[in-house]
């Protein structure tokens, strides 16, 4: 087998790394792009506040009735509860800006969407939820840093930001601990008495 020459060692060498460089460079711009929210439902922000939802979905459920809110209610009443609390190791360096659901069938992400310097920035993380006889299931599938898709196991990395996001809805949690079922469709959350 022939030997390479020098120059063509140091050739290959070169192109090997300029080719790393342009991969973690692309990585960067995806993950600082900010994922296109055009198909979410942030609803209505101006200055009104959202119906309470939390009272609505206890005298529902209550009084054996099915629940329904829409994609763009539920993202209102969220940040409604959420703005001004949330408090996370990165909170110094980058400011919480909202929070956003979308809603597919059978599945919700959940998108932080932070600012640095008044860029935008957004983590999301995308769960299967499946409701059964004993409860609610609710499984990571992938997420996305920016524009940047990543597998499901990438998304502990988010953890401690979900975690101190659930913190903020105590009384949300203790309603979705009752026996109830969910059902995700497009655009819409319906809750209704788990049937026995």
């Amino acid at each position: 087998m022939p030997r390479l020459k020098p120059f063509v060692k140091v050739f290959i060498s070169n192109l090997f790394c300029l080719i790393v460089i342009l991969v973690i460079a692309w990585v960067h711009l995806l993950i600082f792009s900010a994922e296109d929210l055009s198909d979410v439902d942030l609803g209505d922000n101006a200055n009104r506040s959202p119906n309470d939802i939390l009272l609505r979905v206890k005298e529902a459920l209550d009084n054996g009735s099915d629940f329904e809110c829409s994609e763009a209610a539920l993202n209102q009443y969220l940040n409604s509860v959420i703005v001004g609390k949330e408090k996370d190791p990165f909170s110094e360096l980058v400011k919480f800006n909202s929070l956003a659901v979308k809603l597919e069938d059978g599945a919700f992400d959940l998108i932080i969407i932070r600012k640095l310097n008044e860029l935008p920035l957004t983590f999301s993380a995308k769960f299967n939820v499946v409701s059964t006889m004993r409860g609610i299931e609710i499984t990571v599938r992938s997420g996305k840093f920016g524009r940047l898709n990543v597998p499901g196991g990438f998304v502990s990395l988010l953890y401690p930001g979900i975690v101190g996001i659930s913190d903020l809805f105590d009384s949300e949690k203790e309603m979705l601990s009752r026996p109830i079922s969910i059902t995700l469709k497009e655009n819409w959350l319906q809750l209704e008495q788990r049937r026995q």
